[in-house]
């Protein structure tokens, strides 16, 4: 019996969607140093754990560290196992996750009887900015976005299921909003248990679980969950409790405690800039959602399901007053659900003109951003020539092909060319820029130069900035501050007095603003023993 045409073509599609996961999430992974606040206190973390075998408190510099769950460093210490310690073992379980979500997102929609969908929208999630660079950085959003992921579609499909595979379809989302909860907390199931109740009240099947389902599914959660809250909370107790629920969670969302206030307009700008460079299609997408009928078309009610899935996190996290990014990345599945169903309708040749508006758009933005990383790129090599100047220019190379294509009304072309240009501009940005930002925007040399002159039993510290770099870097011997939870960061002098008297002797890290207070101390004396651009290095002790 002859195959239908989308099962001949399934292992090619595979093939390719593997591909082009290995070069968006894993080529290059460990080329920078760690970024940012997060990335080194989540990979020390995993290392503090991997290198004790407690895998059950965690701690950041020998301090216990309550911030998230446990999932992200079990995965990261696995990876360690595996490959090393080192940034490309950090970032791995992330890079791991977002392979995961493309590939489940894939099938789950072939699965459900939308074949034609799947690949488009499992092609554009996989080159979509925002989801690249989170599949890079060693935090645990993106393992939270997979059980989310997983924990949606297998509702999805348990609606329309039977018998074992209504069961199955069943366990699966109840252990993956298990796993959700243990990579991030509460909030995987803040994402995952409204939307799925929301959707099927919309398709009328809220009554449809039974009391063994509502049993069989908690029991489930229940026992994936207690595979770390129940032995951290038996060692822990109240201290846990407090820190991790009360502060990590209530007065994270209802208090600027962390600083991280944004206007209420902000993740949907996040959404919008996020989904580059694919968001022009959103404008099609968004007329057609007075048309949709979930009760009665497959494809309908996947599209529903998405739209829910975008609009609740959407709203749930604009009303909390701590905002970033990594919050929505959840949603970004949903979105490419969403899009796909457009991209497929313009790659299949129809006319409308909000999808041809939407493809010149995405063309054109595909070219003026290719054209200003051939200008950024030129400044921060300082120039380039020969086979550096063919990579830069590469990706406005492949928009600029695109562009002729499709005005030569090659539909399908605009979909292989947007992927190839944001794959071209992975592959230049991590040869070409990635080591210059390395050296240029972390403090990872710095920290192992200084690390390199700490006396035994000495740590470092800071005063006056938050900097993380050097609890990866100098392996943890980084003074901590055990009532906030995090690394000593001195505000004054008293403070670093304090500190010394446990310590008597620190390495503190501080601005180049600093250095005068710093020099000028009445009880600590300070020698300067490093520099990198306006960082310093000072070791103090307390005067005699």
């Amino acid at each position: 019996m002859e195959q239908p045409p989308a099962a001949k073509h399934r292992p090619t599609i595979l093939l390719a969607l593997v591909g082009l996961c290995a070069v968006s999430f894993f080529f290059g992974l460990g080329r920078v140093g760690l970024l940012g606040p997060d990335e080194p206190r989540y990979a020390e973390v995993a290392r503090e754990m991997f290198t004790s075998g407690d895998y059950i408190s965690p701690r950041l510099c020998g301090c216990l560290w309550f911030e998230k769950p446990a999932l992200l460093y079990w995965l990261a210490a696995a990876s360690y196992r595996l490959f090393g310690v080192s940034e490309f073992a950090a970032r791995f379980p992330s890079a791991l996750a977002a392979s995961a979500i493309v590939l489940t997102l894939f099938f789950a929609l072939r699965r459900a009887g939308l074949a034609d969908v799947a690949a488009p929208s499992a092609l554009l999630l996989a080159t979509s900015a925002i989801f690249i660079g989170y599949a890079r950085a060693a935090t645990p959003d993106m393992v939270l976005t997979a059980a989310v992921a997983i924990a949606l579609l297998s509702g999805y499909l348990w609606t329309s299921a039977n018998g074992r595979e209504r069961a199955v379809c069943w366990a699966v989302l109840s252990a993956a909003t298990g796993v959700a909860v243990l990579a991030k907390g509460l909030v995987g199931v803040a994402l995952i248990v409204p939307v799925f109740a929301i959707y099927l009240a919309i398709i009328g099947k809220l009554g449809s679980i039974g009391w063994r389902e509502y049993v069989f599914g908690s029991a489930i959660f229940i026992a994936v969950v207690s595979i770390w809250y129940g032995p951290v909370t038996a060692r822990h107790g109240w201290e846990f409790l407090d820190e991790f629920f009360y502060k990590q969670h209530i007065r994270r969302y209802l208090t600027n405690r962390y600083h991280h206030p944004e206007p209420i307009y902000f993740f949907p700008m996040i959404a919008l800039a996020g989904a580059m460079p694919w968001t022009f299609f959103l404008g099609p997408a968004v007329t057609r959602l007075r048309t949709l009928r979930p009760r009665i078309s497959a494809r309908d009610s996947m599209l529903a399901l998405a739209w829910i899935w975008v609009a609740w996190p959407l709203l749930f996290f604009s009303l909390s007053v701590s905002k970033l990014p990594g919050y929505l990345l959840a949603t970004f599945p949903a979105l490419a659900i969403i899009i796909g169903a457009e991209v497929h309708r313009f790659g299949s040749g129809e006319r409308e003109g909000k999808l041809k508006l939407a493809a010149w758009l995405t063309a054109l933005a595909l070219l003026a951003m290719t054209v200003a990383i051939i200008f950024y790129s030129v400044g921060q090599l300082n120039g380039a020539t020969g086979w550096r100047a063919a990579l830069i220019g590469l990706p406005a190379g492949t928009a600029a092909v695109t562009i002729a294509l499709l005005a030569a009304k090659r539909t399908r072309a605009l979909v292989i060319g947007t992927a190839a240009v944001m794959i071209s501009v992975v592959v230049s940005a991590v040869v070409l820029l990635l080591p210059v930002v390395s050296e240029r925007d972390t403090l990872k040399s710095f920290s192992l130069k200084t690390a390199a002159q700490l006396r035994p039993g000495e740590r470092i510290g800071f005063f006056i900035k938050s900097e993380y770099a050097p609890v990866f870097y100098a392996e943890g011997r980084v003074a901590c501050d055990v009532g906030d939870f995090d690394v000593l960061n001195a505000l004054n002098e008293e403070t670093l007095v304090t500190a010394l008297e446990r310590d008597q002797t620190l390495v503190v890290m501080t601005d180049e603003n600093w250095r005068d207070e710093v020099e000028g101390f009445r009880m600590v004396s300070s020698e300067l023993i490093g520099q990198q651009g306006k960082t310093l290095a000072f070791r103090v002790s307390l005067k005699k």
